[in-house]
C-alpha cells in the first residue's frame, strides 16, 4: 500500500501491506456518511468531521489524572522506523519536548519490522513502552482489554478537548462512553500524483478537479510508451492494494461491509465493476505493478519515470524530494466515477500510553506535546502529513503549497480506511483478491466472492 500504518512513510507502509495503511476541511468541509449499528460498516466516517465510535470500554480504567512527579523521570517511547528524514523530525520534536520539560527524559526505542505483531507480544508480556504509536487496527482490542491509559481525565485537567481534533480521526481511539485512549498525531488522504514532463511530452492536459474514470483511462493510454519493453513508460502504476482500490469501490457506490458490520458487501455488482475498472489498466497494458518494473513500491516506480501517474498520499512528497529531487510533479484529486461520485480514503495513527506506565502524568505531557499544534505544524511544513487539529485548517503552508491543499480538501469525500475489529483480515483478503485479478488468475467476481467467503467466516467466528 500505503495504509494508515506509520507516519505515512512509504517504506513502513510497504511492509505493513506485505505483513497484513491522516484533510480535512474545517467543520463545514466534511460530510456525513451512513453509520451502522456497530461502526464496522464499509462506508462509515465519511469526512474527517463526522463519524461515531463503537469500541467497547474496558471493565476498569483510571478515572483521575495522576499528579506530576517531583523527581526526574525517564520515559521509554516507541513507534516504527521510517525514512531518515522523518525519523530525524520525530527525534527533533522529542528533543524539543525534553528541552521544555527538564524533569522528563526520553528514550526513543523504535520497533523495526512487523510493528503490530511485535507490539502484541510486548503487551502480552507487559513489556511495552510508556508511550507509543497506536494504529486504529490495534485500538479496539487494546482499549477494551484495559491496556491503555485513559487520557480523558488528563485532557479535562489540561484543557484539551476531543473536539479540538477532527472526530473521524479521534473516534478510532475512543470507546462508547467517550473515554479517549489515544490522540491522533496526523492524517493523510490519497491523490493522483502526475509527472508534469511526461504529460507535456505526450500532449496530455494535466488532470484537474472534475476529471473522471474515463479521463484517467484515456490519459493512461496516451502516456504509455513501449509497453512490454525494457524502456517502457506506463500511464499509471497501481499496487494490488485494498487501500488504493477501496477508493474506487466507494466511488462506484459500493461498500466493504453491511451496515451492521456482519457481512461482506464488496462482491456485489458495484464492487465487481470497480475491480474491473482497476484491472482495465493492466488488461490494456497502460498500468503496471511496481514490482514488474523493478520498483520497491508505486512511488518508486513513479520516481523512476516508469509511470506517469501514481495514487499515493502526502508521504510521497518527502520521498520524492529526497530520492527523486528532479521529478516535476503535480497532485490531482481522485477522479469521479462513471456514476458521478468521488471518494477517497483517510489514514491516521495516534500517540497513546500504557495503562501500566509508572509515569502516567509525564506520559500524558508527552502525548499532549506530540499531538499539539507545534509538532503537527512541523510535520505539515515538512510535507509528511496533514494536521489532525482543526485549528490548523488554515495553516500558511496550504497557501504556498496548493498541491497539498488538494489532499487536505479531500476530507469532504473521504472515508476512514478502517473496517472494525477484523480490519487486518479484510485488508489482507481483499489485497490478495486484487492481486489474483491483476495477475489474471481469477475474474473479479470469483476473486471477490472468495474473499467475501473468508471474511464472512472471520466476522462470524472471529
Amino acid at each position: 500500500m500505503r495504509r494508515k500504518f506509520a507516519t505515512f512513510s512509504p517504506f513502513f507502509l510497504i511492509l505493513a501491506l506485505l505483513l497484513a495503511a491522516c484533510g480535512g476541511a474545517s467543520d463545514n468541509g466534511g460530510s456525513t456518511g451512513s453509520n451502522g449499528s456497530n461502526g464496522n460498516n464499509g462506508v462509515s466516517q465519511q469526512g474527517i468531521a463526522s463519524g461515531n465510535h463503537y469500541i467497547n470500554c474496558p471493565g476498569s480504567t483510571n478515572t483521575t489524572a495522576a499528579d506530576p512527579e517531583k523527581d526526574t523521570v525517564t520515559l521509554t517511547v516507541s513507534g516504527w522506523t521510517s525514512t531518515p528524514a522523518e525519523d530525524a523530525l520525530v527525534q527533533k520534536n522529542l528533543q524539543s519536548f525534553e528541552a521544555s520539560h527538564p524533569n522528563i527524559k526520553l528514550k526513543w526505542s523504535p520497533i523495526t519490522g512487523d510493528y503490530p505483531t511485535k507490539m502484541r507480544a510486548n503487551v502480552a508480556s507487559n513489556n511495552v513502552a510508556d508511550v507509543f504509536y497506536l494504529q486504529p487496527s490495534m485500538s479496539s482490542s487494546y482499549i477494551s482489554a484495559g491496556k491503555l491509559l485513559n487520557l480523558s481525565p488528563y485532557m479535562a485537567k489540561g484543557g484539551v478537548k476531543a473536539e479540538d481534533y477532527y472526530s473521524a480521526l479521534i473516534n478510532p481511539f475512543t470507546c462508547t462512553s467517550g473515554q479517549v485512549y489515544g490522540l491522533p498525531k496526523d492524517w493523510n488522504s490519497l491523490g493522483v500524483f502526475y509527472n508534469k514532463k511526461l504529460f507535456k511530452d505526450a500532449g496530455v492536459t494535466a488532470p484537474a478537479a472534475g476529471w473522471t474514470w474515463s479521463d484517467m483511462q484515456k490519459d493512461a493510454q496516451k502516456l504509455t510508451k513501449n509497453a512490454g519493453q525494457s524502456n517502457a513508460t506506463y500511464g499509471i502504476t497501481l499496487p494490488a492494494d485494498m487501500s488504493r482500490w477501496g477508493a474506487f469501490l466507494l466511488a462506484n457506490g459500493g461498500s466493504v461491509l453491511s451496515k451492521d458490520g456482519t457481512k461482506a458487501t464488496f462482491n456485489n455488482p458495484a464492487g465487481v465493476q470497480a475491480l474491473d475498472y482497476y484491472n482495465s489498466f493492466f488488461k490494456n497494458k497502460t498500468g503496471i505493478l511496481p514490482t514488474t518494473v523493478g520498483a520497491s513500491y508505486s512511488g518508486d516506480a513513479f520516481g523512476k519515470e516508469r509511470a506517469a501517474m501514481v495514487i499515493e498520499g502526502g508521504w510521497l512528497i518527502p520521498y520524492l524530494h529526497s530520492t527523486y529531487a528532479n521529478t516535476q510533479y503535480g497532485i490531482a484529486p481522485m477522479p469521479t466515477s462513471n456514476s458521478g461520485k468521488q471518494a477517497n480514503l483517510t489514514f491516521t495513527n495516534a500517540w497513546a500510553a500504557s495503562a501500566s506506565t509508572k509515569h502516567a502524568e509525564a506520559s500524558w505531557e508527552l502525548i499532549k506535546y506530540m499531538t499539539g499544534s507545534t509538532v503537527q505544524e512541523s510535520q505539515l511544513n515538512a510535507g509528511f502529513a496533514l494536521p489532525a487539529l482543526k485549528s490548523l485548517a488554515n495553516a500558511p503552508y496550504f497557501t504556498s503549497h496548493p498541491d497539498v491543499k488538494v489532499l487536505f480538501d479531500a476530507a469532504s469525500y473521504s472515508y476512514a480506511d478502517y473496517y472494525g475489529p477484523q480490519d487486518a483480515t479484510i485488508h489482507t483478503d481483499l489485497s490478495n483478491a486484487i492481486d489474483a485479478v491483476v495477475l489474471n488468475k481469477q475474474t473479479s467476481q470469483a476473486a471477490l466472492d472468495d474473499a467475501a467467503t473468508r471474511i464472512n467466516s472471520q466476522l462470524q467466528n472471529g
